[in-house]
Order: C-alpha cells, then sequence, then structure tokens
C-alpha cells in the first residue's frame, strides 16, 4: 500500500471511528432518558394509595329513644339526633330530638284478569300487572296466581292469630281470605276499606303486603267469562314524615358510658309531651347496611382503579427495559465494531510508519 492510498485509509477510519463513538453517545443518552423514565414511573407507584376495605363496625351507632311508660307519659318516637355541653351548669346540654311520624296512605295496582279455572270447587286465578303506583314495589311483568276456596275464608286459626297461605313465588299461589271481624289484625285495612257498607277479602303477595278487593271484585275474578277485565286491588303504604327539636336538658350516663336519663328543662315553648319531664333512654345498636355498601363499591371502584394504574405502570416499564435491552445490544455491537476499526487502525499506521522509514531514510 502506497503512502498516499494508507494516508486515505487511515482517515476513513478515524472518520469511522469518531462516528461510532457519536453513536455510542446518543445511544447512551437514550438509555439515560428511558432510566429517569424508570425511575419516574417508580416514584408514580409508590405515591399511590392503596385502598382499603370499610370496616364493618364503623358502620354501627347507639341510636336513643326517649320512653318512660312507667311514668304514664311515652315520647318513644323521638331519638336523640346530637347533643352538645352547655356548661351552664353540670350534666346540662343542648340536645337535638329527631321526631319521626308515620302515617299510611292508600294505593291501588292495576292488574287484568286472566282466564279463571275451577277445580273441585276451589278458583284458580291469575292476575297480571299493567301498571302501578310508584309506590308499588312488585315488578312490572309480574304475575299474581290466587286460589280462592269459599270453605275455607277464615284467616284465623283456634288461637285467633293470623295464620294465612302467602304466596312464595308467582308460581306458589296466595290464598284469598275474607276479611274478620277483628280486623286490626290485618295491616292496611283501616287506610283500605273505609266503606262500612262493602264486604272486603284479601290476600297477601310474595312480600308480605296485604291487598284489599270487595266481595264484587272477587265475583269479577271468579267468573272464567270475564278475561281482560281490569281489577285494581288496594293496598297501603307507609309515609314517614321527620321532625326536630332542640331542647336544653340533663343526660345522665351509665356506668358503661352510654346515655340512661334524660331530664328535659320545663319550658313553654318545647312540646307538651318533653316539657319538664324526666325519659328513661332506651338504646338500639342500628347498622348501616345502604351506608356500607356503598363504601364497599367504593373500594372496590378504588381497587380495580389501583390495579389497573399498577398494571399499566408494570407494563410501561416493561416496555422500557425491554427498548433499553435493544439499545445495550446496539451499544455491544458499536462497541465490537469499534474494536475492529481499531485494530485495522492499528496496521494501517503501522505500515504509514515503515513506508516513511523506508523513504525518508534511504540516505541514512
Amino acid at each position: 500500500m502506497g503512502m498516499a492510498a494508507s494516508q486515505a485509509r487511515f482517515l476513513g477510519l478515524t472518520s469511522r471511528k469518531s462516528n461510532v463513538e457519536y453513536q455510542g453517545q446518543q445511544i447512551n443518552q437514550q438509555r439515560t432518558a428511558l432510566a429517569n423514565e424508570s425511575a419516574n414511573l417508580l416514584n408514580q407507584m409508590m405515591t399511590l394509595d392503596v385502598p382499603t376495605p370499610p370496616v364493618q363496625t364503623e358502620y354501627y351507632s347507639y341510636v336513643y329513644s326517649l320512653d318512660d311508660s312507667s311514668a304514664g307519659y311515652s315520647a318513644e318516637d323521638y331519638t336523640i339526633a346530637s347533643y352538645t355541653k352547655t356548661y351552664a351548669a353540670e350534666n346540662q346540654y343542648k340536645i337535638t330530638l329527631n321526631k319521626r311520624e308515620e302515617t299510611q296512605k292508600e294505593t291501588t295496582t292495576s292488574y287484568t284478569i286472566n282466564p279463571t279455572t275451577v277445580e273441585d270447587g276451589i278458583y284458580k286465578i291469575s292476575l297480571s300487572k299493567q301498571n302501578s303506583a310508584a309506590s308499588d314495589s312488585i315488578s312490572s311483568s309480574y304475575t299474581q296466581k290466587l286460589i280462592y276456596d269459599p270453605n275455607n275464608d277464615n284467616p284465623l286459626n283456634e288461637k285467633n292469630e293470623l295464620n294465612i297461605n302467602k304466596g312464595a313465588t308467582s308460581s306458589d299461589p296466595s290464598q284469598i281470605y275474607k276479611v274478620p271481624a277483628n280486623t286490626t289484625l290485618i295491616d292496611g285495612y283501616g287506610t283500605c276499606c273505609t266503606d262500612d257498607t262493602k264486604e272486603y277479602y284479601f290476600y297477601q303477595d310474595s312480600k308480605g303486603v296485604n291487598h284489599f278487593i270487595t266481595a264484587e271484585e272477587l265475583n269479577y275474578m271468579m267468573n272464567p267469562d270475564q278475561e281482560n277485565d281490569r281489577i285494581s286491588p288496594r293496598h297501603a303504604y307507609s309515609v314517614y314524615t321527620d321532625s326536630t327539636t332542640t331542647v336544653i336538658g340533663e343526660l345522665v350516663k351509665s356506668k358503661n358510658g352510654r346515655l340512661s336519663n334524660i331530664v328535659i328543662s320545663n319550658e313553654e315553648n318545647y312540646p307538651e309531651e318533653l316539657r319538664g319531664k324526666e325519659f328513661s333512654l332506651s338504646t338500639k345498636k342500628e347498622y348501616d347496611e345502604a351506608g356500607y355498601t356503598d363504601a364497599f363499591n367504593e373500594y372496590e371502584y378504588q381497587k380495580a382503579l389501583y390495579e389497573k394504574t399498577v398494571s399499566d405502570i408494570n407494563n410501561k416499564t416493561e416496555i422500557i427495559q425491554k427498548e433499553d435491552q435493544q439499545l445495550e445490544l446496539r451499544l455491544n455491537q458499536l462497541d465490537t465494531e469499534q474494536n475492529a476499526i481499531k485494530t485495522e487502525m492499528d496496521a494501517v499506521n503501522k505500515v504509514i510508519e515503515d513506508n516513511v522509514e523506508k523513504t525518508f531514510k534511504i540516505f541514512a
């Protein structure tokens, strides 16, 4: 190889070596960026709040109700909502009382009478619901199956107790009974059956709700020719009204720390059933099932979000690791190429040195 050719070859190798070093620097910068991204993902995972399930015992609370029937008066509809110390006198508190009053209203549900059959003197009646009041909890596709035995229309047993056949499912019929003389045993009768000139019958659905019909309506239901006629049994539903009263009074606690008695001050603006009276407090432990269910559903939602976030971070980290492995492999290839270039440059450099020595030391 001549002098000029050797010099050109050496310059080309030097250029290749510089290019390889530049590529290596670029790859190292990319790997550094990937390392920073991986560290950020790790920091993101470390800052995640791990969801914890709700503690069921935290959804139990004590409800204090006012009652002292032994003293000749009762206010058991009142419950203590909250109380704060007044510091005006020992054991004196500002007490907020809630009063819940229950009233009943009548509603009806419209049914179509399906073909009625008679077997051994027992009428088998099927009703298909068409529409209902908003308070009715029965499904719109509900079919009520009933049986009526004229020889068995008394729902009271020998002990004058209510003993009725309640339909458990749509395929298990309910018995129609005649309302007995002791109507206090039939919930909702006083609300739904106000016409004293009519004779009433009733049946109970699978939810335990009493439905009332007149003798005239029963006759329609018993007639096989009344297919597609409508009937609207009556039933009662409860309406609750809450009111709040604030009083000043003394609270007495028992040894276990629970409230045991309340003495209400004698103020003219207080309700008469509370004014200046002392009540014992009955304690009931209530479980907020709806609150716990909501909290647990929220926990399941947050848990799903947490698991998805962790999964996304792990997937991104795995992608970063694969990219880093590819860059590391490319860096190894460049290192091998650089070693080969260095070896060839050493060889070319030796040729150049030999050419210089032969050319310039001829006359030495």
